[in-house]
């Protein structure tokens, strides 16, 4: 049989229950917070993967409108010769627009792309910095599909006022 604890037994048997049950609730307590720092960190990621999904969602529509817009707006390419000429003569309307000096001006040659099909102009301009800017935004206009692939600009060693530049101009005309 079993034999009654005295008060010290008691006090004792007391004590160390007491210290089981705090490293037991100390125990419990710490897994509590990792598993909670685990969810506030899934939490946040499936929040910034919604925000990414909305926001793929919005640019969807944008992008519709977009294609849209290009498919109504973008030229199609009827016949590349006339269309390199078309693009040389714009090159030259501008220039003369703006006081831009045209030097050897020639068609280039372009490799098809499958979002665009090029025509491509190559000049070599003489002027003032201001009208080149002019020149330069006359012809990048969102509705005239004219891009620089390639540009170099030097200040002219004898007037350090007036600039030249080799340009690849291209018309980027639909698929």
């Amino acid at each position: 049989m079993m034999k009654r604890l005295n008060a010290r037994e008691r006090t004792m048997l007391a004590a160390i229950a007491g210290i089981v049950f705090v490293f037991l609730n100390l125990g419990l307590l710490s897994a509590f917070r990792k598993h909670k720092a685990a969810v506030d960190a899934d939490l946040a990621a499936r929040r910034a993967e919604r925000a990414g999904l909305e926001e793929i969602i919005a640019s969807d529509a944008l992008s519709e409108e977009r294609e849209q817009w290009l498919n109504q707006r973008q030229p199609k390419l009827e016949n590349p010769a006339e269309a390199g000429v078309a693009l040389l003569e714009a090159v030259r309307q501008a220039a003369r627009q703006h006081n831009v000096l045209l030097e050897s001006p020639e068609l280039g040659r372009a490799e098809p792309q499958p979002a665009y099909r090029p025509v491509v102009v190559q000049v070599q301009t003489r002027s003032g910095w201001r009208e080149l800017i002019a020149f330069l935004n006359t012809l990048q206009q969102p509705e005239e599909f004219i891009v620089f692939e390639n540009a170099s600009l030097r200040i002219d060693s004898a007037d350090p006022t007036r600039m030249h530049g080799t340009f690849r101009i291209a018309r980027w005309y639909a698929p």
